[in-house]
């Protein structure tokens, strides 16, 4: 028998795992609107980042070694009674994301690749904090700075083939996320879900990207 919070959230859950299986397989459709929204997120972390290093690169250090990294890091960010700490993170914050978001919609070569670069940069940054629950900071830090080249690479060689597979990864995520929630799926069971939706999801949009190119090009043939 369902409970009235599963019942509650039975909506927002089918609309989750819509907007999951989308990403996860379609996510290729709306490559402009990811783009963007990618951009935002982007550009608002590095920028804040960057705001850090230079404000008070001490303290981010001293975070980033505590025990608990994340909530030191948050409290470094929107520190208490320090009203101009405060005020700057978040418009470095907000000027990072609009930076990106107005050169995502431009275009231009170089543009496309700082448009890249700074994508790379943020996921580089994600999987650092990610890492860094799990792992020393030495060694979250190595990590993530290989994979942030990996990533690098990938975003300047075939960017829009990197969208795709991001997209498929966090839409995995998404849907897995939710049934192991509702079906009370321990870790492991996420795990192996999670990567056979984004193992299919990146063939499907791979599959369909390179057909699309093949239209394109047909008549040129």
């Amino acid at each position: 028998m369902q409970s009235e919070i599963a019942t509650i959230s039975a909506p927002l859950m089918l609309l989750g795992l819509l907007a999951g299986f989308f990403l996860c397989f379609y996510g290729y459709l709306i490559k402009t609107l990811l783009v963007s929204l990618r951009s935002v997120l982007s550009g608002s972390l590095v920028f804040v980042t960057l705001s850090l290093l230079l404000r008070d690169r001490a303290g981010l250090v001293a975070a980033l070694g505590s025990e608990h990294a994340l909530p030191s890091l948050w409290a470094l960010v929107f520190p208490q009674q320090e009203y101009q700490a405060v005020l700057i993170h978040l418009l470095s914050f907000a000027f990072g994301g609009l930076l990106l978001f107005f050169l995502a919609r431009r275009k231009g070569k170089i543009l496309e690749m700082v448009v890249a670069i700074f994508t790379a940069l943020s996921m580089a940054l994600i999987l650092f904090l990610l890492t860094l629950t799990l792992l020393p900071l030495k060694a979250s830090l190595i990590i993530s700075s290989v994979l942030g080249v990996i990533i690098l690479s990938f975003c300047l060689a075939r960017f829009e083939s990197y969208m795709a597979t991001e997209s498929a990864i966090i839409g995995s995520l998404l849907v897995a996320y939710l049934l192991s929630r509702f079906w009370y799926l321990g870790f492991t069971l996420f795990f192996i879900l999670a990567s056979l939706l984004s193992f299919v999801g990146i063939l499907n949009q791979m599959h369909m990207l390179k057909k699309r190119k093949e239209k394109k090009e047909a008549p040129h043939g």
